[in-house]
């Protein structure tokens, strides 16, 4: 019965790495359409509110995996 306590870490784990990951490619992409949009604006004068609103929504999800990656590591370690 010991045996099969170690696989629901190693889920855990890996999911709390895989939130991080997505965290961390979700704010990269929204670091990308931020200065897409700068680019934009600088280059026309217009505000590109695709870009805009792509990266507000990218980096939110961003924010929120890394934080919920981070919830997850520190209710892990409390609890061992």
């Amino acid at each position: 019965m010991s045996e099969s306590r170690p696989f629901p870490r190693l889920i855990a784990a890996a999911l709390r790495y895989l939130a991080l990951l997505a965290g961390c490619a979700l704010l990269l992409l929204a670091a990308a359409c931020f200065v897409l949009a700068c680019q934009v604006y600088i280059q026309t004068g217009l505000f590109a509110q695709s870009y805009a609103i792509v990266t507000l929504i990218a980096a939110v999800l961003g924010l929120l995996a890394v934080k919920l990656a981070l919830i997850w590591t520190r209710s892990s370690v409390q609890r061992e």
